[in-house]
């Protein structure tokens, strides 16, 4: 049984192993802030670049978050074991790959769509190389990464759900942003004719990977993710939009855009971790569809404990960045913005992590392919538009 619905020991050992791995999450990802903050120039100039962000971001988060989840509910329900090898891991590897590269061309497509109408001039065929040579890079990266920690994890002991969610898209968020901008100053450097060669590589990459779709596995995962990924590419590349639509303003006042990764990393890890926990304990039989049971009350104030932690620190970080960087800010105001939005941003993700999970379970589909990628895609959007939407109201500097 998974005792974080049962004891207390076991309800502090879970919140330890959450707050761990947040505090590597947040901590981590400021890094990310760093490299927003160097790159503010860039994306003065190249709007489009600053909207492809958070939806590829995002999509890594959802893609491997996904797969972390699988494998903590195949560990905890016994399908697969750390010591033996298994037809199911090569099929959740090839479906994150078929993923990846599907995605790639579609979000790619759609900033272009975004930054059209923003009036951005970035050509079509750009920008989806660069989406498919950032998302390929970090695929690599990330499958390893998501394997060792799901698996490491559960040979020392700890519960695969506290920790994999908010590591993976720690990984998610370090590693795409500089392969972002390593593939953007890779594709606006060479000749439309080796960008065309580039894209129909990948192109034919995508085709070749639907080729698994006899396996039953990769068949279901594919099946139940692709239309929900669909969805959540378009509610995050909103969030790009909102971005995207102020960037003349937020490149002023930077403090928010370096603040901004952790911030929604924190809150998209959180409806991870409490995503993949329902996921579990529905696949157990310790909750069922209905009703909100008090015992789940308790880890949602657990929730808002945690973000009374972790979003002020993201505030104090951000400004000691912001510092660094000579940005105009003033902490006393970063630090509360990042609060307020961020207790705001864990209301919301507690109400629709339970439901999406519940929902999506008695609707006969595997919450470990839906409720983290429809939570994070969510986020990016409510969380971009409580963190602009507080620093409006409080005010940026």
């Amino acid at each position: 049984m998974l005792g974080w619905m049962n004891k207390s020991g076991e309800t502090a050992k879970d919140l330890k192993e959450t707050l761990v791995a947040l505090s590597f999450s947040t901590f981590g990802v400021l890094l990310t802030g760093i490299i927003i903050g160097s790159f503010t120039d860039s994306f003065r100039d190249f709007p489009a670049l600053l909207i492809l962000i958070p939806p590829a971001i995002d999509m890594r988060g959802n893609i491997f978050a996904s797969l972390g989840s699988r494998l903590g509910t195949y560990l905890h329900t016994g399908e697969v074991s750390i010591d033996k090898k298994s037809e199911i891991l090569n099929e959740n590897i090839f479906s994150s790959f078929n993923l990846t590269f599907s995605m790639s061309f579609y979000l790619g497509f759609l900033v272009w769509v975004i930054a059209s109408y923003i009036g951005n001039n970035l050509s079509l065929i750009s920008i989806i190389l660069i989406s498919y040579l950032a998302g390929f890079l970090s695929a690599v990266v990330m499958t390893l990464f998501t394997f060792t920690i799901a698996f490491a994890s559960y040979r020392k002991g700890w519960n695969p759900d506290n920790v994999t969610a908010p590591l993976i898209t720690l990984a998610g968020d370090i590693f795409t942003l500089p392969f972002l901008l390593l593939s953007f100053n890779i594709v606006i450097k060479i000749g439309e004719g080796y960008q065309m060669f580039m894209l129909l590589i990948f192109i034919l990459a995508t085709v070749a990977s639907f080729y698994p779709l006899k396996m039953e596995n990769f068949r279901r995962i594919v099946i139940e993710s692709f239309p929900v990924f669909i969805i959540c590419g378009l509610l995050s590349s909103l969030s790009g939009n909102i971005l995207g639509s102020h960037s003349h303003i937020l490149v002023n006042y930077a403090t928010i855009l370096v603040i901004l990764p952790a911030f929604l990393e924190d809150g998209g890890a959180i409806g991870g971790i409490l995503s993949a926990r329902f996921s579990s304990a529905l696949h157990t039989g310790e909750i069922k569809y209905g009703k909100i049971p008090k015992k789940v009350l308790r880890v949602f104030l657990d929730m808002h404990l945690i973000g009374a932690i972790v979003f002020p620190i993201i505030g104090i970080f951000g400004y000691l960045i912001g510092m660094f960087f000579s940005f105009n800010v003033n902490v006393i105001k970063i630090v509360m913005i990042s609060f307020i939005a961020g207790e705001l941003l864990i209301f919301i993700v507690n109400l629709l992590s339970f439901y999406i999970s519940t929902v999506s379970f008695k609707m006969g589909i595997n919450p470990d392919n839906v409720a983290i990628p429809i939570l994070t895609s969510l986020m990016d959007f409510v969380g971009t538009a409580c963190l602009i939407g507080v620093a409006f109201i409080l005010g940026f500097a």
